[in-house]
């Protein structure tokens, strides 16, 4: 059983007994220092295992550990930019000085004219 394992089923069942447990507590029993605890509490609640929620204690902020049963599904995008490639802009040597009413202007550019007529040719043909 892993170390971050058993602080689960520890956080796991003072949820269901006490309704969590605070931090600074958890270090304690656990015999680890707030900053090696705060990564391992980070981890777990990037997996969606454990929430955290602000409270005062003994006059202090600090937050009380609750198990989460929830826990988050990576989602994978995945995303193509091969359309934007062939824009003729972005190979372009003068892309710097290209402006509207400038001598690069891009309404009287004709690599940009041709290929924004043929993407409509492209989708009359759909």
């Amino acid at each position: 059983m892993s170390f971050e394992d058993k602080v689960l089923e520890l956080v796991k069942e003072l949820t269901k007994k006490d309704g969590g447990i605070v931090q600074s507590e958890l270090w304690r029993i656990l015999g680890i220092d707030s900053r090696e605890g705060s990564k391992l509490v980070a981890r777990l609640m990037r997996k969606g295992l454990l929430m955290r929620e602000a409270i005062v204690h003994r006059g202090k902020k600090t937050y009380i550990l609750k198990y989460s049963d929830t826990t988050k599904v990576p989602v994978s995008i995945s995303v193509s930019l091969n359309p934007a490639i062939e824009i003729p802009c972005f190979t372009c040597r003068q892309i710097s000085r290209c402006s509207i009413g400038g001598y690069y202007d891009p309404i009287r550019c004709t690599l940009l004219t041709k290929y924004l007529l043929s993407i409509n040719i492209q989708n009359l043909r759909r």
